[in-house]
């Protein structure tokens, strides 16, 4: 598995007009409906009340928006559907799945910026896709890599460590089991294992937050 992350001002998108919001966007949610059509769930994190209002309003008067819709709303929090035409600015989602790539993580949008990572079995699909992507707007490659599947690029011996700790309670509370006996059993010593699995705690938060 090979795994690329990229960042994309996407010209004439309604993604590069959030740079005027202090709120934060990340998309959990992003589906090529027809060649011409993309469906986003996008969360946003509220700087204040009155940029609720503002974001509906700037999403209601894009003009490459077709349709949005509110699917929660709270004193700190949006989510929101949004459908947006395509066919003069190009689809990434449609990109990525015609070169047989998948998205494997959530989308941040910051400051105009789209921060995609895309992920395939072969690298050249990965390759086809950015070539293609490049052209959609300004593009900058941030890191082309061999990867697992799930993302999370654990070392065997990571995943061993951390795996054994959930198991045997190293991370219920209280403790299950100490770190000197989690050592124990699994026949390395203290440092080595409270080594391993800040090494691996580090990628599982960061694949989950996107980082």
């Amino acid at each position: 598995m090979f795994e690329a992350k990229f960042k994309l001002r996407h010209r004439g998108c309604w993604t590069v007009g959030l740079s005027r919001f202090k709120s934060a966007f990340v998309t959990h949610v992003t589906v090529s409906l027809t060649p011409d059509f993309v469906q986003d769930v996008t969360e946003v994190s509220l700087a204040s009340q009155k940029e609720a209002a503002l974001i509906k309003e700037y999403f209601d008067s894009n003009g490459v928006v077709v349709r949005f819709n509110v699917l929660e709303e709270t004193d700190r929090k949006l989510f929101l559907q949004v459908f947006t035409d395509t066919s003069r600015i190009g689809s990434v989602v449609h990109t990525i799945l015609k070169n047989k790539c998948f998205v494997p993580k959530r989308v941040p949008l910051v400051d105009g910026w789209e921060v995609w990572c895309v992920a395939s079995p072969k690298k050249e699909f990965i390759k086809g896709a950015i070539d293609e992507i490049k052209l959609l707007g300004e593009f900058e490659l941030l890191y082309l890599k061999r990867s697992t599947f799930d993302g999370f690029n654990l070392s065997s011996q990571q995943e061993r460590v951390i795996k054994a700790a959930l198991e045997l309670g190293y991370y219920r509370w209280p403790r299950g089991i100490s770190c000197q006996e989690l050592a124990r059993r699994l026949g390395l010593n203290k440092a080595t294992v409270l080594e391993h699995l800040r090494k691996a705690e580090i990628k599982v938060v960061s694949r989950e937050f996107g980082v």
